[in-house]
């Protein structure tokens, strides 16, 4: 009997090439390996195809999803290259890691690991434990650990002898470490020598033990554990039952970047790196130039010859075999982009981490909600758009955001779609807010990202039925029924409306109807309102029923009237801000909705609150503007509350709040009108040094909501001295009209 250890970095080119070849040498009888016992069920699926890497083996819990674990794989992944050998050869393999069935049940004992944390040690951590690698790296003048471990182990072209280094190397670190840090490695380990002992029990002649790094000193020497103590770590852990199946991943979740503790820096390097190591820098500086020109951004073929010359110094000069992705980074900084930080970013991503997303076989059992997901983008031609880049939907040359056209039936049933997946949390599409010229009620903006997670959220929103449409339609019920205010009510009638669930929308109704009854609080009605009014004024695009929206308009509407003056009263400042958004709010949600009914009850209720000195002078500036623009007040008359509202009786406080109300959004009113740009021109004039100090952050706050084009115009007539021409007032006065005031005068001045 024979073990031999091949200590492996998970997604390590270099570490797949040396283990290959050291397999082929030693020709093991059977192949031990580090993974959950729950990807057994899962290996033959390899041999297929149709199973392209990147994928992940998704192991989860059937009641309980937020119990899961996603275990990668590369094309380059040891692992990986290990089942492929295995299978090409017939020779068994062992999932010899901690099964997530005990992995799982272990959180639900507690004391179990506090027994484990006993086990690795009370005394102070030393630095050394805390990144046992990465000191390394650093006696070798390293930044990091991972640009130590690719110059050592990952870039060289496959050697069967390194394993025995590793292995000595690993030693000489767990010795100086001993057990800190290794709480959960503990029972894992203790688990691997379990599957060991086992193999060796069945008699096995060549064992090939393939392994993190980290491990192999404790698979090492059976003999230094006791079996008893092993046992007694395994023991009294309740196993969970879960399920297995393979889902696609992707590139840029196997970064480090992501968080994900086990990735690496470059895995599209990295794939480079193992197909083709001797050409692997012409060809990444190649795609650097085909890049750059499908960008629009200069390069030539020049450009990649010299990055391919100055990242293979870099790499001589450093002592390295081949360049890594730091030389590689370095020259085309140099040599590309000419040190801007967006062209870094764009290679970074498409050609360091890489947009590669893998793919699965439809023989891969799958939940039905699943399958009529599948089904669904199959019969609405959204396949293509299944892919870890993103996209704009339907996007061309010439429309480069695309847009769905709801008038058309198919774009329309894509978009339902699309809005019954985002109900279920499955955002595979994002509606863009469409903005100018590509603002329409019949139009949408879509941008499409698949991300690998999905599969977990399809499996979850599977409790809710087997279909999508279904589905959504439980789970909107089920949020309509725990929903506690109007406003998430009202988004999500919205939402439902979107995705053409007419099921849901009595149910959501009737919710709103009994939630309203019983709202006093005038806020969450006036909150409620603009997705009221969106749907009804818009619901005929999406061939919906609105009437039951319009009986809830009819009473949510007069309810707020009645009650805002009231409301407005004696408010804070930071309520007075909240309420000044919200009348803004309802007047544009009025305005769309355009009943001559609702807007003659709203004027109405505006100008109750023009004269009541308790109210917030910017609601009641912005109540006053509202009037003008709707002509409900003439320009004269505004000129007469504005003069008012600006006298030197006013604090100049709440004179600024009051101006600030008026004038929000645009300046047009003052360029048009100069009347008003008088009395504001007197006002600011007349201001004291302190006062307009004071008063400034104030005015440039409304002055900057103005468009730059309103704000030049304003300045222009300032530069030029051409304000307004000032009224001209008759000053013959009439002397016997003048012995009536004159009287009352002489009281007022003392004289």
């Amino acid at each position: 009997m024979d073990i031999k250890l091949f200590g492996i970095r998970h997604h390590g080119p270099g570490s797949s090439k040396s283990l290959i070849k050291a397999l082929s040498v030693y020709q093991p009888d059977i192949i031990l390996i580090e993974g959950a016992e729950e990807l057994s069920n899962l290996l033959p699926y390899v041999q297929d195809e149709t199973l392209v890497p990147p994928v992940a083996a998704l192991i989860y819990n059937p009641k309980n999803l937020q119990q899961a674990v996603y275990y990668p794989f590369t094309v380059f992944s040891p692992e990986w290259q290990t089942f492929l050998f295995a299978q090409k050869y017939g020779i068994p393999v062992v999932q010899m890691d901690l099964p997530q069935s005990l992995r799982l049940g272990l959180d639900e004992v507690p004391e179990k690991i506090a027994e484990l944390k006993k086990l690795e040690g009370q005394e102070d951590v030393k630095d050394i434990a805390k990144d046992p690698l990465g000191y390394m790296a650093s006696l070798a003048g390293y930044t990091d650990s991972e640009r130590w471990w690719e110059a050592m182990f990952e870039q060289g072209d496959g050697n069967e002898d390194i394993f025995g280094v590793i292995l000595d190397l690993m030693k000489t670190l767990r010795t100086e470490i001993g057990n800190q840090g290794q709480a959960y490695n503990l029972i894992r380990e203790a688990y691997m020598r379990k599957k060991l002992r086992k193999a060796i029990k069945d008699k096995y002649e060549r064992i090939a033990v393939v392994c993190g790094a980290w491990h192999t000193p404790a698979l090492d020497d059976l003999n230094a554990y006791k079996v008893k103590d092993d046992n007694a770590l395994l023991k009294g852990i309740p196993k969970v039952k879960t399920k297995a199946t393979w889902i696609p991943w992707t590139y840029d979740r196997i970064a480090t970047s992501s968080g994900y503790g086990a990735g690496v820096v470059s895995p599209a390097w990295y794939e480079l790196l193992f197909f083709n190591r001797d050409n692997a820098t012409i060809n990444w500086m190649a795609k650097v130039s085909q890049l750059f020109k499908k960008e629009d951004l200069e390069t030539s073929s020049a450009h990649a010859i010299e990055g391919v010359r100055l990242a293979e110094t870099l790499a001589a000069l450093r002592g390295l075999e081949v360049p890594g992705i730091g030389e590689l980074t370095e020259s085309v900084m140099t040599i590309f982009s000419g040190g801007y930080q967006s062209q870094l970013d764009l290679i970074r991503h498409k050609l360091v981490i890489g947009d590669k997303m893998g793919d699965v076989p439809e023989t891969i059992p799958i939940i039905p909600l699943q399958q009529d997901l599948e089904l669904n983008i199959k019969a609405l031609k959204l396949k293509k758009y299944k892919k870890a880049d993103v996209v704009w939907l339907k996007a061309t040359a010439n429309k480069p955001k695309g847009g769905l056209d709801l008038r058309q039936e198919h774009d329309l049933k894509q978009s339902q779609f699309l809005h019954r997946l985002n109900l279920l949390s499955i955002q595979w599409g994002i509606p863009d807010v469409a903005t100018g010229r590509e603002l329409s009620t019949k139009n949408e903006y879509w941008k499409m990202e698949w991300r690998p997670e999905f599969a977990l959220q399809i499996i979850e929103a599977g409790m809710w039925g087997n279909t999508i449409q279904q589905a959504t339609i439980n789970f909107v019920i089920n949020q309509a029924t725990h929903a506690q205010t109007l406003v998430e009510l009202t988004q999500l009638l919205e939402k439902v409306i979107h995705a053409n669930l007419p099921e849901a929308i009595n149910e959501l109704v009737q919710e709103l109807k009994n939630l309203a009854a019983i709202t006093k609080d005038i806020n969450h009605l006036m909150t409620a309102l603009p997705p009221l009014v969106r749907i009804y004024r818009y619901g005929d695009v999406r061939n919906t029923e609105i009437g039951m929206v319009d009986a809830l308009l009819q009473k949510i509407v007069p309810r707020i009237c009645i009650s805002l003056p009231n409301a407005c009263t004696s408010l804070d400042e930071s309520a007075s801000e909240e309420m000044f958004d919200q009348v803004l709010s309802v007047n544009r949600s009025l305005l769309l909705l355009n009943e001559e009914m609702y807007l003659t009850v709203w004027e109405e209720t505006l100008e109750r609150l023009l004269d009541n000195q308790h109210i917030d002078g910017k609601i009641r500036g912005a109540a006053t503007r509202i009037l003008l623009d709707n002509e409900v007040l003439n320009v004269e008359t505004a000129a007469g509350i504005l003069s008012y509202a600006l006298s030197k009786s006013v604090d100049v406080v709440v004179a600024s709040s009051w101006l600030n109300g008026f004038l929000y959004g645009s300046g047009l009113l003052l360029i048009h009108n100069p009347i008003l740009w008088e009395i504001v021109d007197e006002w600011v004039s007349g201001l004291k040094d302190e006062q307009f100090q004071q008063m400034l952050p104030a005015l440039r706050r409304t002055f900057a909501a103005f468009a730059p084009a309103e704000r030049q115009k304003m300045l222009q007539l300032v530069r030029d001295g051409k304000l307004i021409e000032r009224p001209t007032f008759d000053t013959n006065l009439d002397p016997e009209r003048v012995k009536i005031v004159l009287p009352m005068l002489q009281l007022f001045f003392g004289e």
